[in-house]
């Protein structure tokens, strides 16, 4: 009988990435994976520990998994919460902690301590590692898309982050490695491929940048669309924006950390650019490739951030032709910086803060998506249906969620002109065109 193993993920697309190659690494060891619930020998935890949210999930979870588990199972626990904070674990029943490391080769560690019965923490210094582990992944369940990962590790050190600590220095995947890669999921049927890593835009291989590997993997036959995932501001280089804006291949879609709109706020927290270079990169990319669809992601509540500064930040997200914001509401981090700054905002007040920019999000997601009633859009069908409406999901290729009134005819991966006639919820809603 197969040992049957259960994994969930808390945090980052970076985390689900590495969950699903986990997963198809114990399959081919030879476990049966199963959702995580009653019933499994194995459960294994993934980790995240960028909020105070993260960290109670985290706990949350393993607690969960040490009360499911049979007498001769095993709790295992992964990711950045155990790389920083692995005796927690123990202490709440844990088998076994690992860090960010040894996810490459977890279903090697769960079948000799299942064997030898090795208990305890085997978390390895990330800062030892400088050289970038592999995680192949030839398919993602649920997904119309594939997910390839090209980059870990982050050597920025904001003053509010613990990520450059749980996840290590800056490390890039060999390109000759990459480009097989790509051309092995292209060949398996996947028309986009999302660039995943901690820090993408940090990634340097020998004389290859990023601008450099976009091109070489732009030639890849059969390959639609190539999506960027987040880039930090001061990455985009003059080369990289003459290709973002003049291929149509790469995905009209870009997600960019801002994280404040006031210019002391972003000095505390150790950014690298002013709310003026924001702005001006911003309106660059727009106006050079209309359609473009921009995200963000905005902090509530920093150590120093007055009304003032909470105000400009405000400002600047309204004026700025962005159109979704993923909103956090600062809280300390352990050994950080900002969690020894003076001046720290009430919990009152970042809940005021967080609401007022949820608005300002709602109002600029739907302004964006009403703009696209009526007119074509390219759209990558999902597949899957929608739990609300049962209408068949799609992506499109500015990232607006879409909704099929009618079957789109077409298999699940593929790109279909279509347009939009309604908005149903935050959802764009229409039909396929048809030649």
């Amino acid at each position: 009988m197969k040992v049957k193993v259960a994994l969930i993920t808390i945090g980052c697309k970076l985390n689900q990435f590495e969950t699903m190659a986990m997963r198809e690494a114990l399959e081919g060891a030879g476990f049966q994976t199963v959702p995580f619930g009653p019933g499994a020998h194995v459960y294994i935890v993934n980790t995240c520990t960028v909020t105070v949210r993260s960290d109670y999930k985290g706990r949350q979870m393993v607690r969960r998994a040490v009360r499911m588990k049979p007498p001769h199972g095993l709790v295992v626990v992964t990711g950045c919460q155990s790389q920083l904070r692995g005796k927690e674990f123990l202490e709440l029943g844990a088998d076994l902690v690992l860090g960010n490391v040894e996810k490459a080769n977890i279903h090697e560690i769960v079948k000799k301590a299942l064997e030898n019965g090795t208990r305890g923490i085997m978390v390895r210094p990330v800062e030892e590692c400088r050289e970038f582990q592999p995680m192949p992944l030839r398919s993602f369940p649920g997904y119309s898309r594939a997910f390839l990962k090209i980059q870990d590790g982050c050597n920025n050190r904001c003053t509010y982050c613990t990520v450059w600590r749980a996840r290590g220095p800056a490390r890039s995947a060999p390109p000759p490695w990459i480009l097989k890669e790509a051309r092995e999921l292209t060949s398996s049927g996947y028309r986009e491929l999302v660039l995943t890593g901690v820090h993408l835009g940090a990634y340097r291989w020998r004389d290859w940048d990023l601008t450099r590997l976009l091109e070489a993997l732009l030639e890849i036959e059969g390959l639609e669309r190539v999506r960027l995932s987040s880039i930090e501001p001061q990455e985009f280089t003059p080369r990289l924006n003459e290709l973002i804006l003049s291929r149509e291949k790469i995905a009209p879609h870009l997600h960019i950390p801002m994280q404040s709109g006031d210019n002391g706020i972003l000095r505390l927290m150790r950014r690298h650019y002013t709310r003026e270079e924001f702005a001006s990169l911003v309106e660059t990319l727009v106006i050079g490739r209309p359609g473009l669809g921009i995200g963000v992601d905005v902090m509530v509540g920093f150590p120093g951030e007055n009304r003032q500064a909470f105000e400009n930040t405000r400002r600047l997200l309204e004026d700025l032709p962005i159109y979704y914001m993923h909103i956090f509401t600062y809280s300390p981090r352990p050994g950080t910086p900002a969690a020894q700054m003076k001046d720290q905002v009430p919990p009152g007040e970042k809940k005021e803060r967080y609401q007022t920019l949820r608005e300002l999000r709602t109002r600029k997601i739907r302004a964006f998506r009403e703009a696209y009633i009526g007119r074509p859009l390219n759209v990558l069908i999902e597949g899957r249906k929608d739990r609300e409406t049962g209408l068949i999901r799609g992506i499109s290729e500015n990232y607006i969620p879409f909704l099929f009134f009618e079957d789109p005819g077409a298999e699940r991966g593929r790109y279909v002109t279509a347009r939009g006639e309604e908005l149903k919820g935050e959802m764009l809603a229409g039909r396929r065109l048809r030649p």
